[in-house]
């Protein structure tokens, strides 16, 4: 597999016509000969490529006019077909769009038109399920905030990456890719091809989404890597790693009854117990804590398991816990913990990665805040709602890249 350099682009502005350039090709002014020319030329170039590879070629064009912002765009007519690019040179006040179509090609003032097909999602038996139909039987959608919160997010992300990309080099593309197949136990060759045909994923698809995992990894770390160390030492102890046993119930009335129950259990935390004369004591304080657990699982219907977490995940109510502390449903989930072990914290790299991600995190909650929000589906009631939803701390959730769809662009 061979890693391809990352996108390099420029935000899109609104769309402008083309008009009579001035010699200059500054942001300021419309865009010169010398510059058409070599934009014409590259569209060219451009025409039987694949669009990583058309990114890479464009970010030697961006080299040769450093002062000028331009994003390539792209569209597939339908899956398998060719990609028709256009270069977006931003002017003044609005946006000049440079095309090239090569005979075989649809040229770009027939591209608004549209068919049936493009309103279909699904065909059954003959009959098509049109994508407003869809929408409507995905009531989950607008019923579960984290779904559009991840759509939202990876808007926000491309957003930023068009306004200041991240250059990776390509060990780097190639250690994200060796981390990509390590998460999916994808460890083969074969695995990895049967892995990418059942998705129709190919080469440069797989290419692509590394890159766009890899550039969000970045952009984390420039955003908010600075304020890690700030972080951690406000709230070191909220990053003690806790191992656990979990137990969830039905609701909180059960797991409320189910602490009763526990609070009889000796355990008591490892500082205020009495030396241990062998291990055969230490073995029956922790059956007996086990034995409450399957008790819990076989007569009272609890999901029983052990975890390991950071202090911090187990809410206001863990901040002093220690081993052997019974901790209650706290929040929303009804769940019993009873703390097994306690790690003091450390700021080594998984800490540093974890509290990159909650500061991300909350990067991406602010931003949300700000967004303006428009949904093309759904009744306002609903939209409105779900935005007020987004905007707070309950719709906050792990941002995600949309990169690779039919029509794409340089993000």
């Amino acid at each position: 597999m061979v890693s391809l350099p990352p996108p390099d682009s420029s935000p899109l502005p609104a769309s402008a016509s083309p008009a009579s350039p001035p010699p200059a090709s500054s942001p300021s002014s419309l865009p010169g000969g010398r510059l058409l020319s070599d934009v014409l030329a590259h569209l060219h170039r451009l025409r039987d490529e694949e669009p990583v590879t058309a990114r890479r070629l464009t970010t030697e064009l961006r080299r040769a006019h450093p002062d000028v912002p331009m994003r390539l765009v792209w569209q597939q007519d339908f899956p398998g077909g060719p990609f028709h690019y256009d270069m977006l040179i931003t002017a003044g006040d609005g946006t000049v769009s440079v095309a090239f179509a090569p005979d075989r090609a649809l040229p770009w003032p027939l591209r608004g038109s549209r068919h049936a097909g493009e309103h279909v999602l699904l065909r059954v038996d003959g009959e098509d399920v049109t994508v407003e139909q869809a929408m409507t039987v995905l009531d989950v959608l607008w019923a579960d905030p984290s779904l559009t919160t991840r759509l939202v997010n990876a808007a926000l992300v491309e957003q930023e990456l068009a306004r200041h990309p991240v250059e990776l080099p390509a060990a780097e593309l190639q250690e994200a890719m060796d981390a990509f197949r390590r998460a999916r136990g994808l460890l083969t060759v074969e695995a990895t091809r049967a892995w990418m045909a059942e998705r129709g994923v190919g080469d440069a698809r797989l290419e692509e989404i590394v890159t766009a995992e890899a550039s969000v990894a970045r952009l984390r770390t420039r955003l908010v890597g600075g304020a890690v160390e700030d972080a951690f030492a406000a709230d070191s102890r909220g990053w003690d790693g806790l191992r656990v046993l979990r137990a969830r119930y039905a609701d909180h009335e059960a797991a409320r009854a189910a602490v009763a129950r526990h609070a009889g259990v000796d355990r008591e935390p490892m500082a205020d117990r009495e030396p241990i004369a062998d291990r055969g004591d230490a073995d029956r304080g922790d059956a007996d804590v086990l034995a409450s657990m399957i008790a819990e699982v076989l007569e009272h219907g609890a999901d029983v398991r052990v975890e390991r977490v950071r202090r911090r995940d187990l809410g206001p109510g863990a901040a002093g816990a220690g081993v052997g502390d019974l901790l209650g449903p706290q929040g929303r989930e009804p769940a019993v913990t009873r703390v097994l072990e306690v790690h003091s914290a450390e700021l080594d790299h998984v800490t540093r990665r974890e509290i990159e991600r909650v500061l991300f995190d909350r990067w991406l909650m602010r931003r949300r805040a700000e967004a303006r929000l428009e949904w093309l589906w759904g009744t306002v009631p609903r939209t409105v709602a779900l935005n007020e939803a987004l905007r707070g701390p309950a719709g906050s959730g792990p941002a995600r890249s949309a990169a690779g769809q039919d029509v794409g662009g340089d993000p």
